[in-house]
């Protein structure tokens, strides 16, 4: 009997296997042709070359046809258009700008016309997509005046052919999403998703975007949707540009613009200063990468158009655009846990800064994404008596310090490089969701797998959050200032971190408690206490903010031993170190442990005590490795859950990270020391 075919080993080595057992089989006393220089094993190898390569070809055609294995642009775009869902394009950021009509007040309101041209100090162009109005009576500066979108108009002009399903690709491949406008015959027509929800009197269109970017508009063939008349002028508007370059940061804005007083015949001209001191761009977004449509298309299917479950309303909110105010770089859903609830779900938003650092989102964006959640109207997708609030997102700056060995050959720096792209790969890009824990074995995993990297041992861990105060305002004269920052008891401020700016003055900190820059300071990591004195006098009317990164804590607790029934001397060590100390001043922070009936709480300087503590017992907390020896005065019953409650300080080298939903953690700093491995 012949033997069985693999059909599933096809690379070469098995194919000219399965032909040598073949012919053997076969052809046993007439095909003996098996030496390595003979015409007989050359046809054999050309047959398994051409059958491997053909084999290659039909498993990368295969894995085309699957999303998870899909690995070009156009086959997710193809996988995604037959599920309803299509790869956005580059979105263009919105700035919201104060304004400031001069020669005013006016006794009417002053028209800033739509498509009124802006560029930026750092040479971003932005425009008016509507028409903007300033109140009369206006003569100094109104916040959130005038609204700019990113992006440069343009238009094509196209003459129809007059057949069914005309096809047309436009030219430019960054059109900025959302901004297609099209009319026939100066009469705006509709854009539909697809031409199957068109019927014979629908003057509508769809569009596709291809692996390159570029849109091809589609009109129907009079059964689904209208044909364009022969001849008919179809223009087509929108604009370029888009992406995180519009996410200009503040006072980046200070332009000149042409308004119109209105009612006044004919209108009279007048010039309006637009500056963002206050507001920064946002919304703009880079073109989705096939990684990130890897991930959404799926739970894109599954929210089916609706939202009900927490996830639907994350897949939702991370697929909206909007094409004045952009689309987030994340979202992330949570159910209101304050009573009463009212069914509120809420949506903490993520925007970026134009180096594609994450950054917090403009309050038109998360305007725009709150009316499309609260809309009970056409398009409508929440469920009904569910409200929603939008809110701005946390981030979670990671600070990590790793000592590397070196590899033998391994050069220090490349080691440092190679390093710093796997912790970059992990808290950069699409990799971390918000609201997904940091696991200290993915960070070692990355590490180990650095080239150049023999073995490492992560030292510290630091997670902290970003604040800014207003601690002073100038007056022409001072120069020295002292402050208070407001910390929470016992999270100290990350060494390094803090920026003071008043006007053009700035002040940095030096990583050992000390400012330096226009002037010197001092600052007291652990309490705050600031002391700054200025090079020269703080402006009349400046005020002077200090920014800093504080370390966060996060509650834990549970069960960390069952009473033997034997003593009242309980030894153990928490869960989760290391611990935040009580505060008397404010009576926050500390430990409890408690058998259920007794408890033993934290003072504040290591003791444990309480009315239910023996004094004659040790009664210490270790905050650093969470080891405590408490002594109760009644005997724990048996089997008695013996449980904690504490805040865990996160700055720490053996823990994975928590993140809330409302949080994503990102890249910090990093310090990364090598050592050469022993012989």
């Amino acid at each position: 009997m012949p033997p069985t075919i693999s059909y599933t080993s096809r690379d070469f080595d098995t194919i000219m296997t399965a032909l040598r057992n073949h012919l053997q089989t076969r052809f046993p006393t007439t095909w003996r042709n098996f030496y390595e220089s003979g015409i007989g094993t050359a046809w054999m190898e050309l047959v398994a070359y051409t059958f491997d390569s053909l084999s290659f070809y039909l498993d990368v055609a295969a894995n085309e046809n699957f999303l998870p294995t899909a690995q070009d642009r156009a086959s997710v775009i193809r996988i995604g258009r037959a599920l309803g869902y299509r790869l956005r394009g580059p979105t263009g950021a919105s700035v919201t700008c104060q304004a400031v009509p001069e020669g005013g007040p006016y006794g009417a309101e002053v028209i800033v016309p739509a498509n009124t041209v802006i560029t930026s100090d750092s040479g971003v162009p932005y425009l008016t997509v509507e028409e903007q109005r300033i109140s009369a009576g206006a003569s100094e500066a109104l916040p959130g005046a005038l609204v700019f979108s990113q992006g440069e108009a343009r238009t094509e002009t196209f003459a129809a052919p007059g057949t069914s399903w005309w096809r047309q690709q436009l030219q430019p491949s960054d059109i900025v999403e959302g901004s297609l406008v099209v009319t026939v015959d100066g009469e705006e027509w509709e854009e539909l998703s697809s031409l199957v929800f068109a019927n014979e009197d629908s003057q509508a269109y769809q569009w596709e975007r291809d692996a390159d970017g570029y849109i091809t508009l589609q009109f129907g063939d009079g059964v689904n949707g209208m044909a364009p008349a022969a001849a008919a002028a179809v223009v087509v508007t929108y604009r370029v540009g888009g992406g995180v370059v519009g996410n200009i940061y503040t006072g980046d804005v200070n332009a000149t613009v042409i308004g119109e007083l209105a009612g006044a015949p004919p209108p009279a001209p007048i010039n309006v200063l637009a500056t963002n001191p206050d507001t920064r761009g946002s919304g703009g977004e880079e073109p989705e990468t096939t990684a990130h449509a890897k991930l959404w298309i799926p739970r894109f299917v599954a929210a089916n158009g609706r939202a009900v479950t927490e996830r639907d309303f994350d897949t939702l909110a991370q697929a909206f655009s909007d094409p004045v105010y952009g689309s987030p770089a994340f979202a992330k859903a949570r159910l209101k846990q304050e009573i009463p609830e009212l069914n509120t779900v809420i949506v903490a938003l993520w925007s970026r800064a134009p180096d594609g650092s994450l950054a917090l989102p403009s309050l038109g964006l998360k305007d725009a994404v709150q009316a499309y959640f609260s809309n009970n109207g056409a398009g409508a997708v929440r469920v009904i008596c569910t409200d929603v609030e939008v809110e701005d997102g946390e981030l979670v700056y990671l600070d990590v310090e790793v000592t590397a060995t070196l590899a033998a050959s391994f050069a220090a720096a490349d080691v440092v490089s190679s390093v710093t792209a796997a912790l970059d790969a992990i808290l950069q890009g699409d990799v971390q969701q918000p609201g997904a824990d940091v696991r200290l074995s993915h960070l070692y995993d990355a590490i180990q797998d650095s080239a150049g990297v023999h073995h490492a041992l992560i030292d510290d861990i630091t997670a902290s959050s970003l604040s800014r105060e207003a601690i002073g305002l100038g007056d022409g004269a001072e120069t020295i200032f002292d402050a208070v920052l407001g910390l929470e008891p016992n999270l100290p401020v990350v060494a390094g971190t803090i920026l003071v700016e008043a006007g053009t003055l700035v002040l940095t900190d030096q990583g050992d408690g000390t400012l330096a820059g226009d002037g010197t300071g001092t600052v007291d990591y652990d309490t705050g206490v600031v002391h700054l004195v200025f090079s020269a006098p703080v402006v009349d009317g400046i005020i002077v903010y200090v920014s800093y990164r504080h370390v966060l804590d996060t509650q834990r607790g549970g069960v960390e031993m069952t009473a033997d029934g034997i003593t009242r001397r309980l030894v153990g060590e928490v869960q989760y170190p290391p611990i935040v100390p009580y505060d008397p001043a404010t009576g926050e922070k500390g430990i409890a442990i408690t058998d259920g009936s007794q408890v033993a709480i934290d003072d504040g300087e290591g003791n444990l005590v309480g009315a239910d503590v023996d004094p004659a017992g040790v009664n210490r907390i270790d905050y650093t490795t969470g080891s405590f020896d408490v002594t109760f005065l009644a005997l724990p019953a048996a089997d008695t859950e013996i449980r904690s409650t504490y805040r865990q300080r996160l700055q720490t080298p053996c823990e994975d990270i928590p993140i809330g939903k409302e949080q994503i953690a990102i890249k910090g700093t990093y310090s990364i020391a090598t050592s050469e491995a022993e012989e």
